[in-house]
């Protein structure tokens, strides 16, 4: 018998919780007591608008941002870098050493350069609306 296979699009975060408990208990480094995996969302608000926000994950001692996003009238404001320094900060405060994450553009890569970034792998063609993705990271001080 073939087992039912269910595709979800935008998974509830207990499925993914699920998954990620399970990887993690079939793979003894990286089980919940060796390495714990938090999250952080920082978020910059004016008069109740959402104007910036980041969101990153810190497996082991690695900060990974995954998500961040200013608002267009607010960028080039130092928005930006103050949300990654945010971010940066209270990783190290909770043992983190290093920080990774991938930008989409050209500018985004620059701008994580203008953080101390350090570019390390570029994959072409993904997505192909933006031609590349970029890879950095950082060693946290």
């Amino acid at each position: 018998m073939v087992p039912d296979i269910k595709i979800t699009e935008n998974p509830p975060s207990d499925l993914l919780n699920q998954l990620e408990k399970e990887i993690r208990s079939n793979h003894n480094i990286l089980s919940p007591e060796k390495m714990s995996i938090e999250s952080i969302t920082l978020s910059i608000h004016n008069e109740n608008i959402l104007i910036g926000g980041l969101y990153a994950r810190m497996p082991g001692n690695w900060l990974h941002i995954t998500m961040l996003w200013v608002a267009e009238n607010k960028r080039r404001s130092g928005i930006g870098q103050l949300l990654v320094e945010k971010a940066q900060n209270e990783a190290i405060a909770k043992g983190c050493k290093y920080s990774m994450l991938e930008a989409s553009t050209p500018e985004s890569k620059l701008f994580y350069i203008k953080q101390g970034y350090k570019l390390y792998a570029e994959l072409p063609d993904f997505p192909v609306d933006f031609k590349k993705r970029y890879y950095l990271k950082k060693h946290l001080s």
